[in-house]
């Protein structure tokens, strides 16, 4: 669903949010968390003025507060017609978990730290030309509506993202008392993110052709890939990709995924941005077991997500609001990187790459007993080999002869 396009009659009075702490058959055993609570307003964000662009184009961003608000008003009054959609289908096990699996959840993430997102000073003359990316790509507002997270509220969502309910195109989570909707329109709706026909399959895109754009044309071939030769404005998204959008702590490491969807951006293409994003927590939130070294991605957009529909609930032990978006910045070093490989891409050479990797893997095979199929394989690609420096020879005969 998308808030934004629907229309209520708005009440200034704010929804109460039941109290199911204490819901279940009489005499339930079951563990309560009997904390006394209080309602906490987060920390206001600091919104982006209005800017001119450097080709005469005004930009007049919407402030955050004021759409926050709209929003909250706009859940308000659904829920007071239809206070089933605030309610589990199941009873609680707590005021903070839906089931004692969520429980489990939250202590194997309780010590994870978290991917900080990033912000950008629409302001800075020195970053126009990331901010133009950016803005026609449509993502403008993922870096402009800059918030503090709530740890504990964060991670008790994620906690209980595994026990969440279908509704729409999306779930309903338990959070602290009621549902909160979490779904890909929402997103796109809290982020003003406009309308896409159709969403490109960006990853089908040919690396080398990827690297030698990003790089200006001194890197074009996907082996020879490094930071270093990033433009300083791909320097900047690529750091954005890493942090808000695809996250990950490596902005070193050139991840294939982040280059190509970085070119899909220069390129204005429409895609499902919430989409990805959604698909992203629900993969993070269905391996917290297998993978139980990852940080804990998007806490600034999850904390948004529930400040999009309704005013937290906290407990007196909960941690403090952290982790405030920092400002992206252009590194001076960027770009100058020397030496890259920019010879073209060549199959002759590629294959003759190939036969070397394999003669190596076969030789290491052939102590173990096997390689037969590796033989096999070789053997083709030097008839291959042969046959193309054959052809090669006989075209610059003929150009001689001419």
């Amino acid at each position: 669903m998308q808030p934004t396009r629907r229309s209520y009659r708005l009440s200034e009075k704010e929804t109460a949010i039941p109290d199911l702490s204490s819901s279940g058959p009489s005499g339930s055993s079951r563990k309560r968390i009997r904390k006394q609570r209080r309602k906490v307003t987060p920390p206001p964000s600091s919104p982006p003025a209005a800017y001119t662009s450097t080709d005469d184009e005004v930009e007049a961003f919407q402030l955050k507060e004021p759409r926050y608000q709209a929003s909250r008003a706009i859940f308000q009054a659904r829920n007071q017609e239809n206070p089933e959609l605030l309610r589990s289908h199941i009873t609680p096990f707590s005021s903070r978990f839906v089931t004692s699996n969520s429980v489990e959840r939250y202590e194997k993430l309780a010590s994870r730290e978290f991917v900080i997102q990033q912000r950008i000073d629409v302001t800075d003359e020195n970053l126009l030309d990331v901010k133009r990316v950016v803005v026609r790509s449509g993502l403008i507002y993922t870096l402009i509506d800059s918030d503090l997270f709530h740890p504990n509220v964060v991670k008790e969502f994620i906690a209980n993202l595994g026990a969440a309910e279908n509704r729409g195109d999306g779930v309903a989570v338990f959070l602290r008392g009621s549902m909160v909707e979490f779904s890909p329109s929402l997103i796109n709706a809290m982020y003003l993110i406009p309308g896409f026909e159709e969403d490109p399959d960006y990853l089908a895109v040919d690396i080398d052709r990827v690297c030698s754009f990003l790089t200006d044309n001194r890197v074009r071939r996907s082996e020879a890939m490094s930071s270093k030769y990033l433009t300083p404005t791909n320097q900047v998204l690529y750091k954005l990709v890493c942090s808000n959008w695809i996250p990950t702590t490596n902005y070193t490491s050139m991840n294939q995924e982040r280059l190509k969807f970085l070119y899909m951006l220069h390129h204005h293409r429409g895609f499902d941005f919430g989409q990805m994003v959604y698909d992203q927590i629900i993969s993070f939130a269905a391996n917290i077991s297998t993978d139980r070294s990852r940080r804990v991605i998007f806490p600034t957009l999850i904390q948004q997500v529930i400040d999009y529909q309704r005013t937290v609930l906290s407990f007196e032990d909960d941690e403090e609001y952290t982790g405030y978006p920092k400002l992206v910045v252009k590194d001076i070093k960027a770009g100058r990187g020397q030496g890259g490989n920019s010879s073209a891409a060549d199959l002759l050479a590629d294959i003759e790459r190939t036969i070397a990797d394999l003669k190596s893997i076969r030789i290491r095979l052939r102590s173990k007993g096997v390689g037969e199929n590796i033989h096999s394989i070789l053997v083709g690609l030097n008839r291959m080999s042969r046959k193309m420096k054959w052809n090669r020879t006989v075209k610059k005969v003929k150009v001689s002869n001419e």
